[in-house]
């Protein structure tokens, strides 16, 4: 008679520190939310395990960038936190065979040279897409921050969007984005 055991390892699991960074600076900048125009605002008072802004601006037929740059601090010391995934939803128009493309690049200001991009989109094949939407996209390829020392914080995070208009006709008028963030102990 055979004996089979099975050993039971604790899962590894990843959660927002137990004291989240607040947010203490929001600035930003781009064609898509000009800076010192009040055309964003944060959602969100903390760096816990998402992130969001309103958009009033953030409007366009062809392209825009709005470039969000976050500022947190008093979080829990010994943590490390990275964008996984960035939705965006808004008033989108596309007519014939048209198409929204969707670009995010995410970093952390003290290791800008390691930068992701997160892409998605819509694609219209006819006759119309006129509708509320929501473009989601993620990504397995983390970059972290740094990992948070006694003041709590982990750095500069850098989003810059830029949605694309190609083909026959688009329109966009984005009203939010949020991003899901990843924890990590460091």
């Amino acid at each position: 008679m055979r004996s089979f055991f099975l050993l039971s390892l604790p899962a590894l699991i990843l959660a927002a520190p137990p004291s989240s960074p607040r947010i203490t600076s929001l600035v930003f900048s781009g064609s898509g939310c000009p800076n010192n125009s009040g055309s964003v605002k944060s959602d969100t008072a903390y760096l816990g395990d998402n992130a969001a802004v309103s958009f009033n601006q953030l409007r366009g037929e062809s392209t825009d960038n709005c470039a969000v740059h976050i500022q947190s601090t008093g979080g829990s010391q010994g943590w490390q936190v990275a964008v996984k995934e960035i939705t965006y939803e808004g008033n989108v128009v596309l007519k014939g065979a048209s198409e929204l493309d969707t670009f995010t690049q995410v970093f952390w200001s003290e290791n800008a040279g390691n930068t992701g991009v997160l892409t998605g989109g819509l694609t219209c094949s006819g006759p119309e897409i006129r509708d509320y939407v929501t473009v989601r996209s993620s990504t397995a390829d983390l970059k972290w921050s740094k990992c948070t020392s006694a003041d709590g914080n982990p750095g500069i995070l850098n989003v810059n969007f830029r949605p694309v208009i190609q083909g026959e006709y688009g329109y966009y008028d984005f009203k939010h984005a949020s991003w899901k963030l990843e924890w990590r102990r460091c």
